[in-house]
């Protein structure tokens, strides 16, 4: 492990952000100068990245630049559930921020969902509006998956712009997007669980290698009795390249692994899973 956690105080930081990065250099130096700028949050925190056998010179960047990151390095390549669990195991915060590397958080991003969780201790998750790299709203925000769901998916490879209407309500393209709101499930790109929550929950299960794994956490989190809300307040931008959508490749078949377990894991072959909906 290299870095110190500088930020942190006998009692622990108000907020541990998590970061799993794997050859995403570039991505992280955006990352960084968000979460470092003048206008970084000024809540106690700790900055811990994961590195998952980088070639990239990730390590070596940040530990030259940023001294006060705890870096946690991988001696072979883990899934992105794994990883996450790791970097929260040794972190110390009352908040875990799961953050992408891909991510920018805009100013006050953090404080409103802090601030959110503070003013509502009952939420499990709290998830930002994310946006597109050009600053379009990226449509991150989901319902659960049904079969019809993913038989359509799979024959409109991914396109968001689909105007069939089962796949615009599973992607809520509808709803207000300025609104604080129950939601499904989010990316994991980003979103913010206080520790005894996720701790409740078991973190994230490491059985999903890549890809499912945040809509499996939110479906428990639901099933524990813990809301999953929007904040549109808090507004990350997301350079989302969802690989697993160019042809067959070997992400593609994570991705249908991984959806396969979660259909299997909470016996959702003849029924619809329990979200928000039914509150």
């Amino acid at each position: 492990m290299l870095g110190n956690s500088s930020t942190t105080n006998k009692a622990g930081p108000e907020l541990s952000i998590i970061i799993v990065n794997m050859n995403h250099l570039n991505k992280l130096k955006n990352l960084f100068n968000s979460l470092f700028g003048k206008e970084k949050t000024a809540r106690t925190h700790e900055i811990i990245v994961v590195d998952n056998c980088s070639t990239d010179g990730s390590v070596a960047y940040i530990a030259a630049n940023y001294p006060s990151v705890i870096i946690h390095q991988n001696d072979k390549v883990r899934g992105f559930a794994a990883n996450n669990n790791q970097g929260v195991n040794i972190s110390s915060g009352q908040y875990i921020f799961i953050c992408n590397p891909d991510v920018i958080v805009l100013p006050g991003a953090i404080d409103e969902m802090l601030g959110f969780y503070e003013r509502n201790p009952g939420v499990g998750i709290v998830c930002p509006q994310l946006l597109n790299s050009d600053l379009t709203f990226q449509p991150s925000v989901r319902r659960f998956y049904s079969l019809k769901v993913v038989a359509l998916r799979v024959l409109t490879w991914g396109n968001d712009a689909s105007t069939n209407k089962d796949i615009r309500k599973y992607l809520m393209l509808d709803f207000d997007k300025s609104k604080i709101q129950f939601i499904d499930w989010a990316l994991g790109a980003a979103m913010v669980l206080k520790r005894s929550v996720y701790q409740k929950l078991g973190g994230f299960d490491e059985k999903f290698f890549l890809y499912i794994e945040d809509a499996d956490l939110c479906l428990r989190c639901w099933a524990a009795g813990h809301a999953v809300v929007y904040c549109p307040q808090a507004v990350c931008i997301h350079d989302h390249q969802r690989a697993s959508m160019k042809g067959v490749n070997k992400l593609l078949w994570f991705h249908v692994k991984s959806i396969t377990y979660f259909f299997y894991k909470h016996q959702l072959l003849w029924r619809q899973a329990q979200g928000f909906e039914q509150l």
